[in-house]
């Protein structure tokens, strides 16, 4: 077999066709690379744009930041809850915003512990003899007396766009503003109407003021649920029970007291009213007896003045017919001839007598 001379050049036409089909096979190749780049591409494309697709869930809404933004102006800015599209990160962003979800702050000042530490159950700490500023908050009353107080406040996103958006940072503004509502009201009353007397003024005072500093601010909230608590200083509790032991003795003994007055006062109206009655009736029962016997005399005095004589026969008849009526006996004075009349007042009984004597 002879060898080939690698320096020999080919028959004419046959190297030509040689490299056409080599460029063949090389232009097969890319258009195949280039197609499946293709479908790679599309893929990505499709992939890159699905991955916008977001839902909304219930009790809350959404609003999508294009390149920081919002998409929109009030209202038409808000997503409603279901499926939405927006350009994927870093085009677009969604920021969730819950609403009319029910929210919650808590007071920072005037507590014997820290919200977490009252998250974790802590006890109070026990100050001896004082009270040391360092490690506890407190409050001052309008008599000037040391207190503790603390709040929870629910509220719920009414405008969701101002309160993230306007807002540096507006959950930080809604403790602050519930620790101003707390600290003034606390100055506004006395310590015994914030312990006992009028506790629930003071709540109605704090959320009145709460809901002013809304207003003013124009948080985009609005108050759902606001519970205070408070108690005096931990070493002077065994003072504040003598106190309330005090003063609930004290009410207990006005109201018994009220209750004796309540009760002989309206004896006494009672009876009063009673022989009010009762006089009442009699002095009706006399007027109309005097009434009718002034009638009568009247009546009586005609008669008299017509004819005097005839008027006194008709009245000495008329006693003589009672006299008659009801006596026993009738003895009648003889008028004819007759000078004297006796009369036996003690006549002996008619029958015979036991003790008479036989004949």
């Amino acid at each position: 077999m002879s060898e080939q001379n690698p320096n020999q050049m080919p028959p004419p036409g046959q190297g030509s066709s040689a490299e056409d089909a080599g460029s063949q096979a090389l232009s097969d190749a890319l258009k195949s690379s280039f197609f499946i780049v293709k479908i790679i591409m599309v893929v990505l494309v499709l992939a890159f744009l699905s991955s916008g697709f977001f839902t909304v869930k219930q009790q809350e809404k959404a609003i999508v930041l294009r390149l920081g933004k919002p998409v929109g102006e009030g209202e038409k800015a808000l997503l409603m809850p279901g499926a939405h599209w927006a350009f994927p990160k870093p085009i677009d962003s969604i920021e969730r915003i819950p609403f009319n979800m029910v929210q919650e702050a808590q007071s920072s000042v005037g507590w014997m512990l820290t919200a977490e530490e009252r998250r974790k159950g802590a006890t109070p700490p026990q100050t001896g003899n004082g009270l040391d500023p360092a490690t506890t908050s407190y409050a001052l009353t309008a008599d000037t007396n040391i207190i503790h107080v603390v709040a929870d406040l629910h509220y719920r996103i009414t405008d969701p766009i101002r309160f993230h958006f306007e807002f540096s940072d507006a959950p930080v503004f809604v403790t602050n503003d519930l620790n101003n509502a707390l600290i003034y009201t606390t100055s506004q009353f006395v310590v015994d109407d914030i312990l006992t007397r009028r506790r629930t003024a003071f709540k109605d005072a704090v959320a009145a003021r709460m809901n002013e500093l809304i207003q003013d601010q124009h948080l985009g909230i609005r108050v759902d649920q606001l519970d205070i608590e408070s108690a005096p200083p931990t070493y002077l509790l065994a003072k504040f029970s003598e106190v309330d032991t005090a003063t609930q003795k004290r009410n207990t003994a006005r109201t018994q007291a009220e209750s004796y007055a309540t009760t002989t006062l309206a004896e006494a109206r009672g009876q009063a009213a009673s022989r009010t009655n009762v006089a009442e009736a009699e002095r009706s029962r006399l007027v109309a007896m005097v009434g009718a016997q002034a009638r009568e005399f009247v009546d009586v005095r005609s008669g008299y003045e017509r004819d005097p004589q005839f008027f006194k026969q008709v009245r000495q008849m008329m006693a003589l017919e009672q006299i008659y009526t009801n006596a026993q006996e009738k003895i009648l004075e003889p008028h004819q001839n007759s000078r004297e009349l006796r009369l036996n007042l003690s006549r002996e009984p008619q029958g015979s007598s036991t003790n008479s004597t036989a004949p």
